[in-house]
């Protein structure tokens, strides 16, 4: 397994209020976390770094002990149970630092966490940040977008190619650190050898459409047998292409191969 992430502030903001961990535990176990943050010029950073980090700090407790064993030493309820709980600790975290800070009055995040052990993904997501599986062509949206247009198109009120889609892509129905507790969807699959797992902010897959995201990721001859130089050079295109596109928000890519 292979993987890596970067962020860069894009074209039109002042400030990057994106936050990305990643952590490889061992050859088959790593954790990818991006959080896209919102509130003020202040409380979108805080929100997004407080979050991942406390994030990731549950995680940590969970995993170390495991280090070394093989994969099947892990229950996918304690996993799950895990993420939850790690989710949790993040909103808690948010939610109080927004109550004792004026500055940080109603900041908040979009979090989207994938813990890879082997050849499962386990996947936890609030908000309309993404995690896409993709090999040679194909190219699949695991996640679901909590946001207002995706709730219009769920009721078959809008497609994606209405106006309103245009308009109102941006407003998100959950976000980490809003409310005193949060609802997360979460997911877990089972992956194939040479399946890249791409985990991203809006500012991504807003101005790079999946097809071409698949084209610099996997569909390319560098994709079968490429290393971790190969690899950041793929995550580098992908936010290049973003910012060639407009890069009208912050933006940030996390990939890994299994």
């Amino acid at each position: 397994m292979i993987c890596t992430g970067n962020t860069d502030i894009g074209v039109v903001r002042n400030i990057n209020q994106d936050t990305f961990i990643l952590k490889k535990y061992s050859e088959k176990t790593c954790l990818c976390i991006v959080c896209d943050g919102m509130g003020g010029a202040k409380g979108g950073e805080e929100a997004s770094r407080l979050a991942a980090e406390t994030f990731a700090e549950v995680i940590d407790e969970f995993i170390t002990p495991f280090i070394g064993q093989k994969e099947k030493g892990f229950s996918v309820n304690d996993v799950k149970k895990t993420m939850k709980k790690a989710l949790m600790y993040a909103n808690d975290a948010v939610y109080d630092a927004s109550r004792c800070d004026p500055r940080l009055k109603g900041m908040g995040t979009t979090l989207v966490a994938a813990l890879v052990i082997g050849k499962n993904v386990f996947c936890l997501n609030v908000g309309d940040s993404r995690m896409y599986f993709m090999k040679g062509t194909k190219i699949k949206q695991i996640t679901k977008d909590h946001s207002y247009v995706q709730h219009l198109i769920d009721l078959g009120k809008i497609t994606k190619d209405d106006a309103e889609y245009q308009l109102n892509k941006n407003i998100i129905t959950r976000a980490v650190g809003t409310e005193i507790t949060v609802d997360p969807d979460i997911y877990k699959s089972a992956v194939s050898e040479g399946t890249f797992i791409l985990l991203c902010s809006d500012g991504l897959c807003n101005y790079v459409n999946d097809e071409t995201i698949c084209d610099i990721v996997s569909n390319d001859y560098q994709a079968k047998n490429i290393d971790e130089i190969g690899l950041n050079i793929k995550v580098s295109k992908l936010i290049d292409t973003a910012n060639h596109n407009g890069g009208g928000d912050n933006i940030t890519a996390v990939l890994v191969k299994v």
